[in-house]
């Protein structure tokens, strides 16, 4: 599609839908995309490097690197100087980092202004030590030692061999199943190796055994997956967002709110290789 057409498309997607951004960490770099209405719309790679990680909110994108921490207040990414990162997250007070020998630290967001960012490694409050972080929802952080909660010091809350975790439950997939927390306990809610979860007030979706499970009433029920590769990745966008190991991301269209009245699965092959993290600042 180009000229006059390409324009009139962008203007219909961007206008008269709600769009959303999610960003994409791989061994490419950071890739945005925009969806909207259950599409997949235009995408770019914003930044070149071999991306570990990423996390975002309405005001901040942070980046994992195997180099460097990258922040984009607003005015392009620079580095916060911290060195290598395998996870990153965001909370309303913090900015989070876990770098490959498991030092887990974090950075007063307060620090930060649009085009003023600090550099200066010692802006960094190094909280403790995990065996094998994998990944942060907020302060929490999934690590092969089990559920962190990170603050002045670590709280461990339990369980081992943790893939990922979700603020909303909360909810961690780990290597012998998905488990819930209720009244300071973690509760089995379906066996199998979890590699991947994501939840909100509403919803909740998870990958176990490659497989991809939906809670309805409480319940888990597997979903036909939307392509032939395993999901790796899930996030929200409006509506659920897969990101599979071939590096394309598909989207779950509700009839009620989709351009053409179906539902089912939207997938655009994106070609990103090896993709280990993704965000919406929308979620």
């Amino acid at each position: 599609m180009s000229g006059d057409n390409a324009s009139e498309e962008r203007q219909l997607f961007g206008d008269r839908r709600e769009e959303r951004t999610l960003f994409v960490a791989s061994e490419l770099g950071v890739t945005r995309i925009a969806v909207a209405a259950a599409q997949v719309g235009e995408f770019s790679l914003i930044e070149r490097c071999p991306a570990t990680d990423v996390a975002a909110d309405a005001e901040t994108l942070l980046v994992g690197t195997d180099e460097s921490v990258l922040v984009d207040t607003g005015d392009g990414l620079d580095s916060l100087e911290f060195g290598p990162a395998v996870a990153v997250g965001i909370d309303d007070d913090w900015l989070y980092a876990a770098s490959p020998n498991g030092t887990v630290a974090r950075f007063d967001r307060d620090l930060l202004t649009e085009g003023n960012t600090p550099a200066e490694s010692t802006a960094w409050e190094t909280i403790s030590e995990v065996t094998g972080p994998r990944r942060f929802d907020g302060d929490l952080l999934a690590a092969e030692g089990g559920v962190y909660r990170v603050g002045t010091s670590l709280e461990l809350l339990g369980l081992d061999d943790v893939h990922d975790v979700s603020r909303a439950g909360p909810l961690a997939a780990t290597a012998s199943g998905l488990y819930y927390h209720e009244d300071g306990e973690w509760v089995s809610a379906h066996d199998g190796t979890a590699t991947a979860v994501v939840s909100d007030a509403d919803s909740a979706h998870a990958v176990i055994d490659g497989a991809l499970f939906e809670r309805v009433d409480g319940d888990w029920q597997e979903l036909d997956g939307p392509t032939d590769s395993q999901p790796t990745l899930l996030a929200y966008v409006g509506t659920l967002s897969v990101i599979d190991a071939a590096g394309s991301i598909s989207v779950a269209a509700d009839p009620e709110t989709s351009t053409d009245g179906h539902g089912g699965w939207r997938s655009q092959a994106l070609g990103l290789r090896g993709p280990t993290g993704a965000a919406s600042p929308d979620q």
